[in-house]
């Protein structure tokens, strides 16, 4: 049989479920920077400190000494203060900055609003995590953190009021707890609807630029704009999505296919070598940075100088970039693009039709975009047309594109034994294709594929080590090779770094692109002015690196990441498109898009000024400030007594307009009651609020036979009169002598204990 009290089982006391929860929160909201930010330090560091801390000042209640508080602070602010002239005011910085100020904030726990300051460094470790990634898996942690904030912060509530009223130790008991429970449900579900409405109404894009560096902008790729060959280590596998990408055809259908060839998506062009290292030539970067402007969401670029059959575009790839960084970045693409239209948000795009190279510049995070191709791999070539070649490439010139004279060689016997003429002075052009080819089969199958990074010999060039000694390396190897040994035959080659698209989601009908899928591959020039992509990487061990796991974990992958995708495209991606299918296109942004505009454009304007400006007034509302406290502390009973009096008068006021009702809560009643706290306060007989004041007065008795017999009548007659307003059926009315007499009794005691 049940016991009758088995329903009101005493459990944790609120001080010890309060702090239980504020740990908790902080754990949760450390873990999801943590992961948001993929900064394993971070964590590892923060709650090394955090636990320290706890343990040997919170748990004991032993605050440190205030001197070494800010001392540590002061020194807390200096790191920060380096950390952003070194580094600018980011938001991994920012939440370094926080999480310091909490490991020394809980050395200083002496009343609740110190806890109540570490709910909010809490909240300002999530909020830093929201602009640091946006992922599925940082999502879900986030509403996990949510739930435990939440709850933390009610029994903060609940603590508070404790700790004025009863003792801190007084246990939780189950009707309690269930009490608990539904107010935190009740508190999460209002805050979660009013949280959806605000974010399916409010506008797209307010202050969107005005963010600058604050926004999720830790980019996650495997993808590099430069090569360098010949440093040690493992090239990444990991399976981390960077892009989605969804092909159509011109009817606008999806022709994505899990049996597609393999799609090169282009990120850097690299011209020029030195010792193993691939760059962009500042020929090909300076203009294309110094040509970046503001491009209008759903606007469409088209290059300059028309490109042939651009008209006649074959492919539209739609591309959603999960996370790019802030400032300088690439973007990627198919060859040839001839048109390219940025999303819903604005972007600073550089662009360069030519040479297949796009940047974008400013905010980092999401990115969403549109490229539409000519496919020119399998175009009928007219080399009728062609009855020279560039003279820069001819044998007797290959000397000053610095190429080892080994690799020279090396490539003119791969295509001598073939039967093609290695001198481009002899060859007709017709051949290049053919001999590019020759070297790219050459490398394919006499050459071994592996992800260790082996270090190259000190003074040893990389590639010929490559080609002579190790016959074997990563991609990165076999794109050099191929590029130098085109070139050295007198064929225009460079190095292309960016993805390969392979892996298919039949669910979603994207491509996914994962950092496992950088790659680097060659593009040659086989006649004037058209460019062909080469691989020269082995074809087996590239499929086996670049198509999808066949295993069973394969499947559980999908569905994940289906789901992901889903949170991108719906969440993350929600646009001002989205916002119109839900609220129609004449919905109005309540003025917010034009009230940020015209604040941004204020602040570009005058800056200076307003920066001035804004110095002088802080400095004069800080004097103003210190002045009114030193005159309210200097004549603070004055001041007490003018807002009695004016109590009383609103009271009066109130009573003769509005009848006798809400006695209780008479403003020269509440005053009563303050100046009686005071007294047993001063008296070291503190009320509780949960002991009645008759009883209080009974208890104490003795203390207050203590007293002269004038303050010992008042205080019997407040509490009669408190008494008869708060519970008499039918209470009189105050009379105004017996409460200023009351008074005036109380005041002169408290000004005759004070002088003693």
């Amino acid at each position: 049989m049940r016991s009758p009290n088995r329903s009101i089982q005493p459990g944790p006391s609120i001080h010890k479920a309060f702090s239980q929860s504020m740990l908790q929160a902080i754990v949760g909201s450390v873990t999801v920077f943590s992961v948001a930010d993929q900064n394993p330090m971070y964590f590892i560091l923060t709650l090394l400190g955090v636990l320290m801390v706890w343990m040997f000042s919170v748990v004991p209640n032993r605050p440190a000494p205030r001197l070494m508080i800010n001392t540590v602070l002061l020194l807390v602010v200096a790191i920060a203060g380096i950390e952003m002239l070194r580094q600018g005011v980011g938001v991994s910085a920012f939440a370094v900055f926080v999480a310091l100020l909490l490991v020394v904030k809980l050395t200083d726990l002496r009343n609740p609003r110190d806890d109540g300051q570490i709910v909010v460094l809490c909240v300002a470790i999530l909020i830093s995590a929201v602009l640091t990634s946006n992922t599925l898996l940082t999502g879900v942690l986030m509403v996990i953190v949510i739930v435990l904030i939440l709850r933390a912060v009610v029994l903060y509530q609940i603590h508070t009021v404790l700790t004025k009223s009863a003792p801190t130790s007084t246990a939780i008991d189950s009707k309690a707890r269930v009490d608990i429970r539904a107010m935190i449900l009740a508190t999460g579900f209002l805050c979660g609807l009013l949280g959806s409405v605000i974010f399916v109404v409010l506008p797209r894009n307010v202050g969107m630029q005005a963010f600058g560096q604050w926004g999720p902008g830790k980019s996650v790729s495997g993808f590099a704009d430069t090569v360098e060959l010949g440093r040690p280590g493992l090239i990444s596998e990991s399976s981390t999505p960077v892009l989605d990408i969804t092909i159509r055809d011109r009817d606008g259908f999806n022709i994505g296919a899990e049996n597609m060839p393999a799609i090169y998506l282009r990120g850097a062009v690299l011209n020029d070598y030195d010792a193993g290292r691939w760059t962009n030539s500042p020929t090909m970067s300076l203009p294309l940075t110094s040509r970046a402007r503001l491009v209008e969401p759903r606007t469409a670029v088209k290059p300059a100088k028309p490109i042939e059959n651009a008209s006649q575009w074959t492919q539209q790839f739609d591309i959603i970039m999960r996370s790019s960084a802030i400032g300088q970045t690439y973007l990627f693409t198919p060859w040839k693009t001839v048109e390219f239209k940025v999303g819903d948000i604005p972007m600073r795009l550089g662009h360069d039709f030519e040479r297949g190279l796009f940047l974008k510049d400013g905010i980092g995070g999401r990115l969403e975009y549109s490229i539409r191709r000519v496919n020119t791999e399998y175009d009928r070539i007219d080399f009728d047309q062609f009855d020279r070649r560039d003279p820069i490439y001819v044998l007797s010139d290959a000397q000053t594109l610095d190429i080892e004279p080994a690799i020279q060689e090396f490539a003119s016997e791969v295509l001598s034994q073939s039967g093609i003429e290695p001198d481009p002075a002899l060859r007709a052009i017709r051949d290049d294709q053919a001999a590019v080819r020759l070297i790219e089969n050459h490398l394919r199958s006499r050459f071994a594929y592996t992800l260790d990074a082996q270090p190259v010999p000190a003074g040893e060039d990389a590639t010929k080590w490559f080609l002579f000694e190790r016959k074997a390396g990563h991609c990165e190897y076999f794109a050099s090779s191929l590029a130098l040994m085109t070139r050295s035959i007198g064929i225009p080659a460079r190095v292309i770094t960016g993805y390969i698209v392979s892996d298919f989601n039949d669910v979603t009908g994207q491509f996914v692109v994962r950092e496992s899928n950088a790659h680097a591959w060659v593009e040659a020039q086989i006649a004037p002015g058209v460019w062909k992509t080469f691989d020269g990487t082995p074809p087996a061990d590239f499929h086996a690196i670049h198509e999808r796991d066949p295993s069973i974990w394969r499947s559980f992958s999908k569905m994940y990441e289906s789901i992901e995708f889903l949170w991108v495209r719906s969440v993350v991606g929600y646009d001002s498109n989205s916002r119109e299918n839900i609220m129609g296109a004449s919905s109005t942004d309540f003025g917010l898009t034009g009230m940020s505009e015209s604040l941004l454009n204020r602040l570009a304007a005058g800056r200076g000024r307003l920066v001035a400006h804004s110095g002088l007034v802080a400095v004069i509302v800080f004097a103003a400030s210190m002045f009114v406290g030193v005159v309210i502390l200097r004549y603070k009973e004055l001041f007490a007594g003018i807002i009695d009096g004016l109590k009383i008068w609103i009271a009066r006021f109130r009573i003769r307009v509005f009848g006798q009702e809400h006695r209780a809560h008479d403003p020269r009643l509440v005053q009563i009651e303050k100046m009686l706290q005071r007294t047993f306060d001063r008296l070291g007989i503190p009320k509780p609020a949960w002991v009645p004041l008759k009883a209080h007065i009974e208890q104490n008795t003795p203390i207050l036979n203590t007293l002269a017999s004038p303050t010992r009548q008042a205080i019997a007659d407040a509490s009669s009169l408190l008494y008869s307003q708060a519970f008499s059926p039918d209470p009189q009315a105050i009379d105004h002598a017996q409460v200023i007499r009351i008074q005036s009794l109380l005041r002169k005691s408290e000004k005759s204990s004070a002088s003693t």
